[in-house]
């Protein structure tokens, strides 16, 4: 997505209809709120409701338009919702506050418990971001480190947010193209991803304590990290989850690595991973393994990326240490 929302970001749509009655109700459904949807008498024969939905774990990534101009109510809402305009132009009032405006990206947020009035202009194209309460607040502990004490109170408008969503938006979309629904792994991956540029990149009621450096890590944690690392490099690990399993918090352990490794955890990760493949390809016979094969038995994923960082790293490509002879 070049870091940004593009206008095509989705080219199925998953629901179609010209009927405001069917509309209304799966656009309730899919946001899982009650829904008014107000059409103006005169265009209500251009009215062509697209929507196209994908859900990953317990949020949803959305594409909507209406075709002609369009209001949307809603009763109070269950979770923290998102408005992209990704093209065209749009306007939102939150518990009977003046509306907003805003144009191709720009965005519109609201907080759970929020009665919304939404407007489509005609030729209006709007991505819907729908994250539930428990994953934003249950990550943004995780993020801090201890327990909420207040709530979010995220900023009404959105700006930047565009950019920082692209690469998670983007893999949630293409699953459109899936024959199969995606692993729940990769669904809770995905929604990881949103909740975390959303709490990143939006500000809200925390945002200066996520930015402001965290207290020196204990070094044995830090250690512990690193050992967890060494040992297990095959295991699946992020950030978030190395840190919760020695009881750090993420900026903890970010500022301890980079105090004690000079790096951030997941590149010193990779570099375990690499010298771990490069002690087994030396010591293997040739014939009796492959490079996929051991790259996968150290957690490493992706081929290709594995070969440019080898050779980087050792001078040579993974397939010429295997095929030289074993010491």
């Amino acid at each position: 997505m070049d870091g940004h929302l593009r206008d095509d970001v989705a080219h199925r749509s998953t629901f179609r209809t010209t009927d405001p009655a069917k509309a209304e109700a799966a656009v309730g459904s899919t946001y899982e709120v009650s829904t008014r949807l107000v059409l103006p008498a005169r265009d209500q024969r251009a009215f062509d409701m697209n929507l196209t939905e994908v859900r990953m774990a317990s949020s949803m990534v959305g594409v909507l338009s209406f075709g002609a101009p369009a209001r949307v109510v809603t009763d109070a809402t269950s979770g923290y919702h998102v408005n992209l305009t990704l093209r065209g132009r749009a306007a939102g009032a939150s518990n009977g506050a003046e509306a907003t405006s805003t144009v191709a990206g720009e965005g519109l947020v609201y907080e759970p418990g929020a009665v919304t009035d939404a407007v489509w202009f005609r030729g209006c194209r709007v991505l819907t971001l729908f994250l539930s309460q428990r994953a934003v607040e249950e990550q943004l502990e995780k993020l801090l480190g201890r327990s909420l004490t207040g709530p979010l109170r995220p900023a009404p408008k959105a700006e930047g947010l565009a950019r920082a969503l692209g690469p998670a938006v983007q893999l949630a979309l293409m699953q459109l193209d899936r024959d199969t629904p995606a692993s729940a792994a990769l669904q809770n991956h995905v929604e990881a991803l949103l909740v975390d540029s959303f709490l990143l990149s939006h500000r809200h009621a925390y945002s200066e304590a996520l930015e402001r450096p965290g207290p020196a890590a204990p070094r044995t944690p830090v250690e512990r990290a690193a050992r967890l690392l060494e040992e297990r490099p095959e295991h699946p690990w992020t950030t978030v989850s190395l840190a919760t399993e020695v009881h750090l918090s993420t900026r903890a352990l970010q500022d301890g690595f980079k105090r004690h490794f000079h790096c951030p955890p997941m590149a010193y990760l990779r570099g375990v991973r690499l010298r771990g493949a490069h002690a087994a390809l030396t010591a293997a016979q040739p014939g009796e393994t492959t490079v996929q094969e051991v790259a996968l038995r150290h957690g490493i994923m992706h081929p290709g990326r594995f070969s440019v960082s080898y050779r980087q790293e050792f001078g040579e490509s993974p397939s010429v240490t295997l095929a030289r002879p074993a010491p």
